[in-house]
């Protein structure tokens, strides 16, 4: 016990000189990957992803761990094979972000199915909030969404380490993206700016983040799921849509968007139901292309208190202010 307090007091010490190497290895690893031709580069994400499932223990115990709880049908080996393909996933979706330029000149790489929804969305002039989650590569989503034309803001939260973070800012600015942070005292202001201006308001709603949200079921138990997508629809009464990213077995990517009728949770102002639905859109993704989701993350860490689960058995009514 006290070597692993120890330990621990260690990795806290040594955090920032850590990050502040890794960061700028991740730098150079992009600026290299960006010199290679785009198959090769694909193939030595893959590799740095099985290098990483090997090499980091406790994410890929925790996502072990996780695909358990989601899959209790799977056997130990086909657990830990499920496991080892998100990594290589992972390791693959980094490349294809470094070498992003040339995948824009292969207009084919990204097939874009159901833009109808965007369309029809921002038809009605007052914008519209897309929800998604960690499926597929979602950065690479939002990225070809931009290039294709949308204007598209994302809500993002502010990654701890600077330099981290600004990795991913300098890709987001470099992709015609705009981004809103979600701990800004001006977030919502901005949002409601961006819907004046007549954009597609992206959130990530599938993690158990710090802040507000709400128990609904996640592969058939309560996960505690930020609400803003649901709420921010509800309360600016605009379209909602849904967007995901998948692999498709040969090459590139399908992206499919959705409209998701919201009539009966905006007449209830019902919040909890319609990210209920939400959650519900996301594990169907999930169990589409279960390799390519963020198993690693601890999504039932938080579970309801006794006062909660008697309150969720009650009918309940969310009310919205319009």
């Amino acid at each position: 016990m006290a070597r692993r307090s120890l330990w621990r007091r260690f990795r806290r010490a040594t955090r920032g000189p850590r990050n502040a190497v890794l960061a700028r290895a991740i730098a150079g690893v992009g600026r290299l990957f960006g010199l290679l031709p785009v198959p090769a580069a694909l193939a030595v994400g893959r590799a740095l992803g099985a290098a990483a499932h090997r090499l980091l223990g406790r994410p890929r115990r925790f996502a072990i761990v996780h695909v358990g709880i989601a899959f209790p049908q799977l056997d130990a080996p086909a657990r830990r094979r499920l496991v080892r393909r998100t990594f290589r996933h992972a390791g693959q979706s980094f490349a294809e972000l470094a070498v992003f330029p040339k995948l824009l000149r292969r207009p084919n790489y990204v097939h874009m199915e159901g833009t109808e929804a965007l369309d029809a969305a921002l038809a009605g002039g007052r914008g519209a909030i897309v929800a998604t989650g960690h499926c597929g590569n979602w950065e690479l989503l939002a990225a070809w969404t931009a290039a294709r034309g949308y204007p598209l803001t994302v809500v993002v939260r502010r990654v701890n380490d600077l330099r981290f973070n600004a990795l991913i800012v300098a890709f987001r600015a470099a992709a015609g993206i705009e981004v809103l942070v979600r701990d800004d005292p001006r977030f919502l202001s901005g949002v409601g700016e961006a819907l004046r201006r007549n954009r597609l308001v992206a959130l990530l709603v599938d993690q158990d983040s710090r802040g507000a949200g709400v128990f609904v079921p996640f592969f058939g138990r309560l996960a505690h799921t930020p609400a803003g997508a649901a709420l921010l629809a509800l309360r600016a009464r605009v379209p909602l849509v849904t967007a995901f990213i998948q692999r498709r077995p040969w090459s590139g990517h399908l992206a499919r968007f959705e409209t998701v009728p919201i009539g009966a949770e905006r007449a209830a102002g019902s919040v909890r139901e319609l990210t209920a639905r939400l959650t519900a859109a996301i594990e169907a993704q999930i169990r589409r292309a279960p390799s390519e989701w963020v198993w690693w993350h601890e999504r039932w860490r938080r579970q309801p208190s006794a006062v909660e689960a008697v309150r969720r058995a009650r009918p309940t009514v969310e009310v919205v202010r319009r």
